[in-house]
């Protein structure tokens, strides 16, 4: 239930629920001595505590033992009876909901194969087991009906009930229904209505129409509904089979009257048939359900991967203090320039910072790394987006021009000098430091390799600071 129910307007709820379901059962399937054919009452209080802590399962359960003793006290009669199965019904949910617990929080109760196997030995045998004990000698005792007749019964009806009802109610008071149908388009909406619909009509024509026995059909909806719609569409599925079958049956009507014709045997061939339907398609919806999560989970981890393998490369191809290129990365960038079919000019501008040792020695090395990255900072603001800028020594740095003619990269240059000329840096102490660089630039030609580009830069480079020059020289 949503998060605005407070735990008083739950209990009621489920109290409510509780008291028509149980209600409808014992005035439908039973003559009011007997114990229910079928019953689904138990299925709500269970679905109720399974996302609850045991010490908030007191208003659920009290709400519930009022429930049935009214409509057991209303369908079968002021006695001790209705006390005595409502206690039995409690017991029965108890016992269920403690070894379920706790309910698996991604999957719900038929995520996997291993909890379907415990949902079933659970709500299936355990539980209906311990509760029809008491349930058989009450019937026994009270209304003088056979033990062991009464004990099959119980076990069968109670147990269907939780395993029919159980993963409905569950979901649905999760909200898995309404997130499932939130997350998908209209066509996927569309289709898994459809199916819903071409169930409950094959489930009206086998029990309603048909004139033989066609039970085996209705397992196609039901595998159709669990492939294309997962265990959500199982759930459903089964559950409106299990009602139509049961008003049918009920009615004498379908192929499990045809089969039978004293009530109890006829009660108990539908037991077995939705027995069989559940122990066939809620292990393939878990097995469905478990190899999507292993998909998703491998698809998470391959996504992981490629993340993982990016940030390895752009960390094998960056420096490791600036963030720019490496020597090797930025020289695979300057021989695809040189290699280009396009035969534009590339031009390289090779710089490094004036008087970078003094830097060091008078502020310290930390100052010095500042120096660099402030270096950086500004280089990317004054630089075209598609130039690339590389980082190849201490405080050298080279900077790929593509496209760039030798006079077009004299003038970057010159604005790159300026830029940082403009921009002092302010060191955590307080000092400001006017920084200087000096820039050399030199021009690709027919024939030079990466090696040549870069010692005629370096040259460049060389003349400018031993002339004592600001602006760059031509290679």
């Amino acid at each position: 239930m949503g998060p605005s129910v407070t735990a008083r307007q739950a209990a009621c709820i489920v109290g409510i629920l509780y008291l028509v379901l149980a209600a409808g059962t014992i005035h439908l399937t039973s003559n009011g001595r007997d114990i229910a054919t079928v019953w689904p009452a138990n299925a709500v209080l269970l679905a109720a505590l399974l996302d609850r802590r045991p010490g908030a399962w007191a208003g659920v359960l009290g709400a519930g033992f009022l429930a049935n003793v009214a409509a057991n006290a209303a369908m079968r009669g002021l006695s001790a009876a209705p006390l005595l199965f409502s206690a039995c019904n409690l017991v029965e949910v108890v016992v269920a909901a403690a070894l379920l617990r706790p309910a698996p929080r991604g999957e719900g109760l038929l995520g996997a194969p291993a909890v379907v196997g415990r949902f079933i030995a659970v709500c299936g045998f355990v539980a209906p087991a311990i509760s029809g004990t008491g349930g058989a000698a009450t019937a026994w005792l009270l209304f003088g009906q056979d033990l062991r007749a009464s004990f099959a019964t119980w076990l069968l009806s109670d147990g269907l009930g939780l395993l029919v009802f159980t993963p409905f109610l569950h979901a649905l008071l999760r909200g898995e229904y309404v997130r499932c149908f939130a997350g998908k388009g209209w066509r996927r909406r569309a289709e898994a209505a459809g199916l819903q619909v071409l169930t409950a009509t094959v489930a009206y024509g086998v029990f309603f129409v048909a004139v033989r026995p066609l039970l085996f059909v209705l397992f196609g909806p039901v595998m159709l509904a669990t492939f294309r719609v997962g265990r959500l569409g199982t759930q459903l599925s089964v559950m409106i089979i299990a009602v139509i079958g049961a008003v049918a049956t009920l009615r004498g009507q379908g192929p499990v009257a045809a089969l039978a014709a004293d009530p109890r045997e006829q009660a108990a061939l539908f037991q077995v048939f939705l027995a069989v339907l559940l122990l066939t398609c809620l292990p393939v919806a878990a097995a469905l359900a478990a190899r999507g999560a292993s998909f998703a989970s491998l698809a998470q981890s391959a996504e992981a991967l490629r993340v993982r393998e990016a940030e390895l490369a752009h960390l094998a191809a960056t420096d490791g203090l600036t963030g720019v290129l490496n020597r090797a990365a930025f020289r695979d960038a300057a021989l695809r320039a040189m290699r280009s079919p396009a035969r534009a000019p590339v031009s390289l501008i090779a710089l490094d910072l004036d008087f970078f040792k003094q830097v060091n020695d008078r502020h310290g090395h930390l100052a010095g790394d500042r120096a660099l990255v402030h270096l950086v900072r500004v280089l990317r603001s004054d630089l075209r987006e598609h130039d690339v800028l590389g980082r190849v020594g201490g405080d050298e740095f080279l900077v790929l021009l593509a496209g760039t003619d030798l006079d077009q990269a004299t003038a970057i240059a010159a604005r790159l000098r300026d830029g940082l000329r403009r921009t002092p840096l302010v060191l955590d102490d307080g000092t400001t430091l006017l920084l200087a660089m000096s820039c050399g630039v030199a021009l690709h030609r027919p024939g030079m390799g990466f090696e040549d580009l870069v010692h005629a830069a370096d040259m460049a480079l060389y003349r400018e600071k031993r002339a004592r020059r600001w602006e760059a020289q031509h290679a």
